[in-house]
């Protein structure tokens, strides 16, 4: 018996069953509004100042700084924390793979062989009254459910969603990586500088020594004159060592930053002259809450959320299976050649919810639950995103203000330091007042590299909280 043409119709019956079902819809589920954004940042600068240009999306290069852009480079490429967030990308991806799979019908092959004997009529336990049955089938078998009201595809829009937040977070921690390292880079530099200020003044110290060995040998300057002087001398050299540990720390975390052993850290070379890029201006609350990428990730939480609420709202509706079998051979039933043969079969299955003691409903109040959390978490981590952002520029322009008046101070301070040595081989001030006015000029000199190496840092977090990073708009990374 040639079954090949009742095949076709059926493999045409499930084709028309397929089309019919293409206009299928998801569930709607409504996600709650986000709060009210405003137009400007407080602390901002005015568009069109000096930092209104400036490249966001590699935010570091600012600085033009080669040794800089060299390490966030190769952090950027081997630090293990990043390698880890890309394993946690490669993951949800393929976990939103596997839920998209459930979308399309299941292909099998099968094959089977029988002898013996099939009850077709009687009960368990009569006499046996069947006829022989023996043969074989060889086939394949579609197995499919219909996602009517869009069960499955809510269950792929959510896993959609977490693989997007985990593409964020792959992001989120880019930006972390970077902005660690220009950290502890400018934090390194500037202890270098302060090393270097501390050498010139102990050379000053030393020279101020022999002078008053000197005079001492001359009769013009009491022995109480040398102790006093090399106490001080004592005092900056004891400082250094503690120094030269922070720098050596510092280049130990850039490594790790790296991905290398801290025991291979490599010394940084001389410190170049200090510079820090303005603050970026013309900068919008909706395009930073667009660019940042702990913002992108939470709402990328609460479009899964939302899709899992739709998911468990579909639960309410039936579910339909369709099924195909595909089948040749030889079947022979003895004493019933009508059902002998081969051939297809097409089955159509429904499954309608109709007591699940309220599991259905708890499981819709749940999902319910937990998009209004991330809806709330979605709001507060905008409104933690315009407070760090006027808060970095509010530390910024007051470290910039701060840096402006030291440098008239530590002018002074040297000047005072110059007039304080004349006037002593003069006669006209004590060693004491040599002394004090150097202390002084060393402190004030020492304040402004702490400042700006503060005002560096604060640019540092200023990127951080304006997410810099990539272009924005962006959807891919390179790792990613």
């Amino acid at each position: 018996m040639n079954t090949r043409p009742r095949r076709l119709a059926l493999a045409g019956l499930a084709a028309c069953i397929v089309a019919g079902l293409a206009g299928c819809t998801t569930v709607s589920v409504s996600v709650p509004g986000s709060i009210a954004v405003p137009g400007a940042f407080k602390e901002a600068p005015a568009s069109g100042t000096p930092g209104a240009k400036q490249d966001l999306s590699q935010w570091w290069q600012n600085w033009d700084d080669p040794e800089l852009t060299h390490w966030v480079t190769q952090a950027l490429q081997a630090n293990l924390d990043l390698r880890a967030a890309q394993a946690r990308v490669a993951e949800a991806r393929a976990m939103g793979r596997a839920a998209d799979s459930a979308l399309y019908p299941t292909l099998s092959a099968q094959a089977q062989a029988a002898r013996g004997v099939i009850d077709l009529r009687s009960p368990a336990g009569l006499p046996d009254m069947s006829p022989g049955v023996e043969g074989h089938l060889a086939g394949v078998t579609v197995a499919w459910e219909i996602d009517i009201f869009g069960g499955r595809r809510s269950d792929a829009q959510a896993a959609a969603a977490i693989a997007l937040g985990a593409g964020e977070r792959l992001r989120g921690t880019r930006l972390a990586i970077a902005a660690d390292v220009a950290e502890n880079y400018l934090a390194a530099r500037g202890l270098q500088r302060r090393l270097q200020l501390l050498d010139r003044s102990t050379d000053t110290v030393a020279q101020l020594l022999r002078y008053t060995r000197a005079r001492h040998a001359a009769g013009q300057a009491l022995s109480f004159d040398i102790e006093r002087v090399s106490e001080q001398l004592g005092a900056l050299q004891a400082q250094r060592p503690v120094l030269l540990n922070l720098i050596s720390i510092r280049e130990r975390r850039l490594a790790v930053l790296a991905g290398d052993a801290p025991q291979r850290a490599a010394a940084l070379p001389a410190p170049p002259p200090f510079f820090v890029p303005a603050p970026p201006a013309g900068q919008i609350p909706s395009e930073v809450i667009q660019r940042r990428p702990d913002v992108r990730a939470t709402a990328a939480l609460v479009q899964a959320q939302a899709a899992r609420l739709g998911s468990a709202k579909a639960e309410l509706f039936p579910r339909f299976y369709l099924t195909f079998l595909g089948q040749d051979g030889r079947l022979h039933l003895d004493g019933l050649p009508a059902l002998s043969g081969s051939g297809g079969l097409l089955g159509v299955g429904v499954q309608l919810p109709i007591f699940t003691a309220g599991r259905i409903q708890a499981d819709i109040d749940a999902a319910d639950a937990r998009l209004q959390a991330a809806q709330a978490n979605y709001d507060a981590v905008v409104l933690r995103t315009l407070e760090e952002v006027d808060n970095a520029y509010s530390l910024r322009h007051s470290l910039d203000q701060r840096a402006a008046t030291l440098d008239a101070v530590v002018a002074t301070a040297r000047r005072n330091s110059e007039n304080a040595v004349r006037l002593y081989e003069g006669g006209r001030r004590t060693l004491q007042d040599v002394l004090d006015a150097r202390v002084d000029a060393l402190r004030r000199e020492e304040e402004q590299i702490q400042t700006q190496t503060a005002q560096a840092i604060a640019a540092v977090s200023l990127y951080r909280a304006l997410g810099g990073g990539w272009p924005v708009g962006s959807t891919t990374d390179a790792g990613e």
